[in-house]
């Protein structure tokens, strides 16, 4: 079966769908081929082999799901992802500046101006290591999975934002993805890999953190009130014996604890399910195109607490809204990702639960 395309092109599907597919129909739309088949073997089986026959005629193939029983559809896309080289220098360049602009925010919740004794800056070194350490195990455990899977993710982007802009020092990092992931097991577990991990090293360190506070009275004004989730303060009744605030009293945040709360506090935002967000790749994983219904949902929850409870939630719901609440599909959007997963799911929804916290920061003047 042949099917004429404009400019003479020829496209054949005998050497693609041979010996994996049965070929019901076959269109020629304005952009695409769309074939309706039905695969002699599992999705994830045949998928490798579909995409490698169709990149030798230089087209990108996609599987999509269909409401016909035993049938999914094969689109077929003219041209091929170009391999793009790693920018190492580029990584390494906003690595060092982000390095910098942490040390300098840890300075000054040292109390120590950064900017009339650079010198000293070296100082803000146990916040520095403690939201880096977080961050940069966040991403790696995005990037090994995504490796390990043969995924195309690019090295960790650190995004620095010194003082005063920020008080972090950073807006977190970033992982590119160059084309979209393979399947949505793929998709699921380079999605969860880096909250899981960021939280392996973020909760050991925010109990060592809270090691080093002490626990004295509220201050009356300028000063600035971390916000609770319940694993924030479950810990601080752990550490203390108490609700904390309570009773006039509070925890005074050494700055490894300062760093791991933040760390807490990105992780929870990144377990939102909107878009591309690491909850956004989990809920596409398990929801498919229904996903976008739970990321709206969530968006209006976003509006709903900042306008009742705190504005910080307003940004983030704006964020999400304009890097787009739909998650682009994988190329093989067919295959299921099995129960563990589903399961696994469910765990990451009790933890976006213990990490949430509707009011994260409250400045007292």
């Amino acid at each position: 079966m042949t099917i004429t395309r404009p400019l003479a092109e020829v496209f054949e599907i005998e050497p693609i769908v041979a010996g994996l597919c049965t070929v019901h129909e076959l269109q020629q739309q304005p952009t695409m081929i769309v074939a309706v088949v039905t695969p002699l073997h599992a999705t994830a089986t045949i998928f490798p082999m579909l995409q490698a026959r169709a990149q030798a005629q230089q087209y990108t193939v996609w599987l999509r799901q269909i409401d016909l029983p035993g049938r999914i559809e094969l689109v077929f896309l003219p041209g091929v992802p170009a391999i793009t080289p790693t920018r190492w220098i580029l990584a390494l360049s906003l690595l060092l500046l982000t390095m910098l602009s942490c040390l300098a925010a840890g300075t000054l919740y040292r109390g120590i101006d950064v900017f009339a004794q650079p010198l000293r800056i070296y100082e803000g070194w146990r916040f520095a290591a403690t939201i880096l350490g977080i961050l940069a195990t966040h991403e790696l455990g995005h990037y090994v999975v995504g490796r390990w899977w043969g995924a195309p993710v690019s090295l960790p982007y650190f995004i620095p934002l010194p003082p005063p802009l920020s008080f972090t020092g950073t807006l977190g990092a970033v992982i590119v993805q160059r084309e979209p992931m393979r399947d949505r097991r793929v998709l699921f577990d380079v999605g969860l890999a880096g909250p899981i991990a960021g939280l392996c090293v973020a909760i050991p360190l925010l109990f060592v953190g809270l090691s080093q506070s002490t626990v004295g009275p509220v201050p009356t004004s300028g000063f600035v009130q971390e916000g609770n989730s319940a694993l924030y303060l479950l810990a601080k009744l752990i550490m203390f014996g108490q609700i904390l605030p309570g009773g006039g009293l509070d925890v005074q945040l050494s700055d490894v604890a300062f760093a791991a709360w933040i760390g807490l506090l990105v992780t929870m935002f990144n377990l939102l399910p909107i878009g591309q967000l690491d909850g956004g790749h989990v809920a596409y994983a398990v929801l498919g195109r229904y996903a976008i219904y739970v990321a709206y949902g969530t968006i209006a929850f976003c509006v709903l607490l900042g306008v009742f409870v705190d504005s910080t939630w307003l940004v983030w719901g704006v964020i999400a809204t304009f890097a787009n609440p739909r998650h682009p599909a994988p190329y093989d959007d067919t295959t299921p990702i099995g129960l563990w997963r589903i399961l696994l799911a469910c765990l990451t929804v009790i933890i976006l639960i213990l990490l949430l916290t509707p009011a994260p920061l409250q400045i007292v003047p």
